[in-house]
């Protein structure tokens, strides 16, 4: 979940999703400019009651402070895995690593984070994980669970990129998260969505759209379908040549300087020479990455 402080929309990324039959483990939910308080936060905010959050351990690893109500061993392999995590960002996307921030807070017992949420989050649906933004703070919430590891790579890549861009489209920021929520041995390979748009295609109804995904502005129009191309636009850039790996990373530093910069869209058409060669591309890496054996 995330929160930005200070803008016309007040963005919330928030985690996976618990629902019975719900086919991808996130949404995204957009809030009013008018639920904000006077100091310009949700009303609810946390941030001056802290006598539920985790206190117990806390661990400073490069970039993150990780708070837990449980102990937590300083070299436990997942907090290196997350430490690691922030030079693979770095790397791969061309950002800088930023010293600002990023504050977990690992719930011991799941029970423990749903009484948090309920009491300072009531309005939302019961998610798994989410990830705060504020003016000042970078924040990651989650409980201690069987799929911790990825909650956590997928929350705090969030924190880390808005670490350096904080003005990321909403597609984008959920397909660079979907990437790096995988141990990094699979290289961003996500196997959940390639299952799901190998489907679509035998179905006829696999849409590959830029565009429909730069306009989507609203997490009640995200969909399965959504996270699952925003993802393949992304291993797509990132994992099949040096020019488009380079056209995304230079056009997350624009956004670093101008959150208004031309859509990406605009730009991979110059390179791919239409549109519709972008999408035939993106449909034959899918294809591709789909016939790839299983590890």
């Amino acid at each position: 979940m995330l929160v930005r402080t200070g803008l016309p929309l007040v963005a919330l990324l928030l985690g996976a999703c618990t629902l019975v039959g719900c086919a991808h483990s996130l949404t995204t939910v957009h809030w009013p400019r008018s639920t904000l308080d006077r100091s310009g936060l949700p009303t609810g905010m946390p941030w001056n009651d802290t006598s539920d959050l985790p206190n117990r351990t806390e661990i400073l690893a490069g970039q993150l402070v990780i708070h837990a109500d449980f102990p937590l061993a300083g070299q436990h392999r997942l907090v290196r895995d997350l430490e690691t995590l922030r030079l693979d960002v770095s790397q791969k996307l061309g950002l800088p690593i930023s010293d600002e921030l990023v504050h977990l807070y690992v719930f011991e017992r799941p029970d423990s984070y749903d009484a948090f949420a309920a009491k300072h989050f009531p309005h939302f649906p019961v998610r798994r994980a989410f990830f705060v933004e504020t003016d000042t703070t970078l924040s990651v919430f989650a409980p201690w669970q069987d799929r911790i590891a990825e909650d956590l790579r997928h929350e705090t890549t969030h924190g880390y990129v808005h670490a350096v861009v904080p003005t990321v489209p909403l597609w984008l920021d959920e397909g660079i998260a979907e990437f790096f929520e995988l141990p990094r041995g699979e290289q961003g390979l996500h196997r959940d969505h390639i299952s799901h748009l190998s489907g679509r295609m035998l179905e006829g109804t696999c849409r590959i759209d830029l565009p429909r995904l730069e306009s989507l502005e609203s997490a009640g129009e995200l969909s399965q379908d959504h996270y699952a191309e925003s993802w393949a636009w992304v291993h797509w850039m990132l994992e099949t040549t040096a020019p488009r790996r380079t056209l995304l990373q230079n056009y997350l530093a624009d956004l670093r300087r101008d959150g208004k910069t031309a859509p990406l869209s605009a730009r991979l058409t110059q390179l791919e020479g239409s549109p519709s060669a972008c999408t035939a591309s993106v449909r034959a890496h899918i294809e591709a990455v789909a016939a790839l054996p299983q590890k």
